[in-house]
């Protein structure tokens, strides 16, 4: 059950030549509909593939669909420049869109099948779903997909269930991946610390911090116009927060990136528990693909549950920022120390635990925009 419970209202007015915009509402938010009037199952697993989770809300996808399946590709342009420059949270992103995909298909009536990577001479094809009837399936994870939302909000510091680590490890059936969950407090210090340092780390490279900021969006005519990225309501920000950001209009880099600190060193490093999950240290993309898959369903049965889910990738953001970069190994060593193993790469690092305040919706784009 929750602790606390769906707390501000934020309440604002429209006035003439204003740029303010209401929480969770507009063609922006329209797919969160979901499935709403649809009911054709490969359509209905399509528009469940493009509400999952990715990263900086870059919604990095692209589906061709027919009667028989659809073909889940990587649409390149949506990258994250500096931040991601193995594309490795790209591909985490794309396995999250496939993992809602198969849930909504399977609930819709369709057996699925999966490829990974299916043509090496086609590097944008990630994975191929065929569909064929079938009985639907009763999986309360198709409920939840509509309710996922990254909370950014506090979360209360208490200690989780006995039963919550054996939950999520029956929920970790890809190949190869793993799920480390820390829970002590020395552990959870230790990555509190390190989440903070690589939160300072990447604010001070101008490179990832340009990056970075290039997916705010402040304005409802940016949100509306894009349909993507990182805003106000979706921040994690108490509701006169949200309100004087909107009034006083898009912060300067420097302070966007003093308010992340802050946020990183408070509320967002709140929780019962991190979470690594990695992958063998081949690291290849089918690996990040079916780390994304674990992700999104971990993230699904979280909400289930009345639990909150938030990505905290910055230390693994800058082992891949050291390795492109040909820098000590500062965050690739603590990451190996804090699994207890050399041979694994951490992929995908979050908080979970019970959340004082309700998510607000990321704006998405619309289905006819992704599809080829």
């Amino acid at each position: 059950m929750l602790i606390g419970g769906s707390g501000s209202i934020l309440i604002l007015t429209q006035g003439t030549g204003c740029s303010y915009y209401s929480a969770e509402s507009g063609d922006a938010y329209a797919p969160w509909a979901f499935p709403g009037a649809e009911s054709r199952p490969e359509m209905i697993a399509a528009r469940a593939a493009i509400l999952a989770a990715n990263p900086h809300n870059t919604q990095p996808w692209a589906l061709h669909v027919s009667d028989s399946g659809i073909d889940l590709h990587a649409d390149f342009t949506r990258n994250l420049g500096s931040i991601d420059g193995l594309l490795r949270e790209m591909y985490i992103g794309l396995g999250c869109a496939l993992e809602n995909m198969v849930i909504a298909a399977q609930a819709s009536g369709r057996a699925v099948g999966v490829q990974l990577l299916p043509d090496a001479s086609n590097a944008s094809l990630v994975a191929s779903v065929s569909l064929t009837p079938a009985a639907p399936t009763d999986d309360p994870s198709f409920a939840a997909i509509a309710r996922r939302h990254t909370n950014r909000g506090r979360y209360a510091d208490a200690p989780p269930s006995s039963a919550l680590v054996p939950a999520l490890q029956a929920l970790v059936t890809e190949a190869g991946v793993q799920l480390h969950v820390f829970t002590s407090e020395i552990d959870k210090a230790t990555f509190r610390t390190g989440t903070i340092d690589a939160t300072t780390a990447f604010i001070s490279d101008a490179e990832m911090s340009r990056d970075s900021n290039a997916w705010y969006r402040q304005s409802a005519g940016d949100i509306l116009q894009h349909r993507d990225g990182v805003t106000i309501d979706a921040s994690g920000n108490g509701a006169a927060t949200r309100f004087f950001g909107k009034e006083l209009g898009r912060p300067s880099d420097a302070t966007a990136n003093s308010y992340w600190l802050d946020g990183t060193r408070g509320d967002q490093t709140t929780g019962s528990a991190f979470c690594v999950l990695s992958s063998p240290a081949a690291n290849g993309r089918d690996d990040q693909l079916r780390v994304g898959r674990v992700y999104q369903r971990i993230h699904l049965w979280l909400v289930s549950q009345g639990l909150a889910a938030q990505p905290l990738n910055q230390m693994a953001e800058l082992q891949d920022r050291e390795q492109l970069k040909g820098l000590a190994p500062t965050f690739a060593t603590l990451l190996n120390r804090l699994m207890a193993a050399t041979d694994r790469r951490a992929q995908m690092l979050f908080r979970i635990g019970y959340p004082w305040d309700e998510a607000l919706k990321s704006p998405r784009r619309p289905i006819e925009w992704v599809l080829l």
